[in-house]
């Protein structure tokens, strides 16, 4: 398996530095899961509302690829705190991830084990957090 991401956003918001962080679960997910002969590739969007874009998933079949077209709204995170949009990014992140993935059928991949491995390595690097260790943050 092999994790990687790309970035479309202003410098209004902390979308893309939060998405740097991360690169060591994307690291320990490549590690673990190397049976798996996928690529997992995201994109984390975040637009002004008025573009109207949507988040979707697809799977290139050539590529062995799935692309995780995610996007947020630069109008709602230019308004949080860094804690806050990591709260709001982490649990988009997760929950889209899970619920699209599930969707796929990978060799050697079983959803519920790699989802629960993905929940430990997000809240190791200071995702998934609580609305009210959130709320200590600020």
């Amino acid at each position: 398996m092999i994790l990687d991401k790309s970035t479309d956003t202003s410098g209004l918001t902390q979308v893309a530095a939060l998405s740097d962080e991360l690169l060591p679960v994307f690291d320990k997910a490549e590690s673990k899961y190397q049976a798996c002969g996928i690529e997992l590739f995201f994109v984390f969007r975040c637009l002004p509302e008025e573009y109207e874009r949507k988040s979707t998933v697809r799977y290139a079949k050539k590529d062995n690829t799935i692309y995780f077209d995610m996007t947020v709204s630069e109008d709602q995170y230019k308004t949080f705190s860094k804690s806050r949009q990591r709260y709001e990014l982490s649990h988009y992140f997760y929950a889209y991830l899970s619920d699209k993935l599930k969707k796929y059928k990978i060799e050697h991949l079983i959803h519920t084990e790699f989802m629960n491995d993905m929940e430990e390595w997000l809240k190791d690097i200071g995702w998934l957090q609580s609305e009210f260790e959130v709320s200590m943050d600020e």
